[in-house]
């Protein structure tokens, strides 16, 4: 099924915070061969630089913001930034997450911090973030939005 984008032959816009490595460097590619415009959205220079070569080099286009998302300001700024330079957001894919490799009894609690900080906090900044641009949208077109893992409903 192809998006309104796709069917008018424009890009989507796509927004994908852990854009610098793992799954969220897998799906900046996935999206970059979909000709997509892509804002990627990590803390690594080094690996933000590289995945916007493979998004360029596979046809779509990217955007580097270097971004802590357990800071809602720097997610919101984002966000902004994103839709300033590429038009509204179609997808945002959450996929920022930190871990600890240790025993659970040797973490310490500002270890735990940082975890939820990212891979909680930083979900839920990245979905506010989002909702607040793709809801006013989506009662206009189509009914649902990827954001993350779930594909939220917009009741009209």
């Amino acid at each position: 099924m192809k998006s309104q984008q796709e069917a008018n032959g424009q890009s989507e816009v796509v927004v994908i915070t852990g854009a610098s490595a793992g799954v969220g460097r897998a799906t900046v590619r996935v999206f970059g061969q979909a000709g997509a415009h892509v804002g990627l959205l990590a803390r690594g220079e080094d690996g933000l630089e590289a995945a916007r070569r493979e998004v360029e080099e596979a046809g779509g286009k990217a955007l580097i913001i270097p971004t802590d998302v357990s800071d809602p300001k720097q997610v919101e700024e984002a966000a902004e930034r994103v839709e300033r330079e590429f038009g509204p957001i179609d997808i945002w894919v959450n996929d920022a997450m930190v871990s600890v490799f240790s025993p659970f009894h040797e973490m310490t609690p500002e270890e735990f911090k940082r975890v939820t900080e990212v891979t909680y906090l930083g979900y839920v900044w990245g979905t506010m973030a989002a909702l607040k641009r793709m809801r006013p949208i989506s009662r206009k077109s189509s009914p649902t939005q990827s954001i993350g893992r779930l594909t939220i409903g917009v009741v009209k």
